[in-house]
């Protein structure tokens, strides 16, 4: 079974933006709350976007209790890293309310991840397929789907993001492909599409993979202000219009019966 879709926004710097947020939307959709950890986890050096990267120890109070959240860091290795040590690190520093990762980078190494999910049981992993992952399967959606079938029992979610938090925006052509090899090899997996999404593009980008596919969302780039800071009005305008979207293809999916 497809675990629920999300409206997700990567870079919150505080837990106020994350309430500010989760206020502006009916309290049964999804959240993705993302953060960026890149580099080690307890010792913080993040050689770019910093205001993307929170201090470790802000980490519990951005990641709260508030209902119906997925508290994500997406983490970007460094060369030489122990993937299974450092995301136990980051799970301890993240906080009781934590909920998992998204690995920033090309095709972990699925054992550790194995490991990761025993020791912490209904942990989320999210497989983003960014442009240096897509570079080595040739950016083949057969070839992605096919590799992809591998994390088959440690996946939550599969994003397609040539993007990477530039604000690089999504190609609806290449997503479809991807996400029909995906849908049709791996059906547990959610489907997540990202790449330059806000409130003014999300419908152009996304209605029609949404007539296809269940979806979640996730933005950052176009997010942010001129400085690297959240916009919080500009991301509640995008949770707001995305949860609208969703909502309108979820209904013609799953039609509720008349009483």
């Amino acid at each position: 079974m497809r675990p629920p879709s999300y409206v997700g926004i990567t870079g919150y710097e505080a837990a106020a933006q994350v309430a500010a947020v989760r206020n502006s939307v009916s309290a049964d959709r999804l959240l993705m709350v993302g953060c960026g950890m890149r580099g080690h986890p307890i010792h913080w050096a993040p050689d770019k976007w910093p205001n993307r990267c929170p201090h470790p120890d802000q980490l519990p109070a951005i990641f709260g209790s508030l209902p119906n959240v997925l508290n994500i860091l997406h983490f970007t290795l460094l060369e030489g890293c122990d993937l299974y040590e450092h995301m136990c690190m980051a799970h301890k520093v993240a906080g009781l309310n934590f909920h998992g990762f998204q690995l920033n980078t090309p095709w972990p190494d699925v054992d550790s991840l194995v490991r990761y999910k025993s020791r912490f049981q209904g942990a989320v992993i999210t497989i983003p397929l960014q442009r240096e992952a897509l570079d080595i399967v040739d950016w083949d959606p057969k070839g992605i789907a096919r590799k992809l079938k591998g994390y088959e029992d440690v996946a939550d979610y599969a994003l397609i993001d040539p993007s990477a938090g530039y604000g690089q925006e999504l190609d609806v052509r290449f997503t479809r492909s991807c996400f029909d090899a995906i849908f049709a090899l791996m059906p547990n997996v959610g489907l997540v599409a990202a790449g330059g999404l806000f409130a003014d593009n999300v419908e152009e980008k996304l209605e029609d993979l949404l007539k296809e596919f269940p979806l979640g969302t996730d933005a950052e780039g176009k997010l942010r202000t001129s400085d690297d800071h959240l916009g919080v009005a500009e991301a509640i305008r995008y949770v707001q219009t995305t949860d609208a979207l969703l909502r309108k293809y979820e209904a013609k999916r799953n039609p509720q019966l008349l009483k």
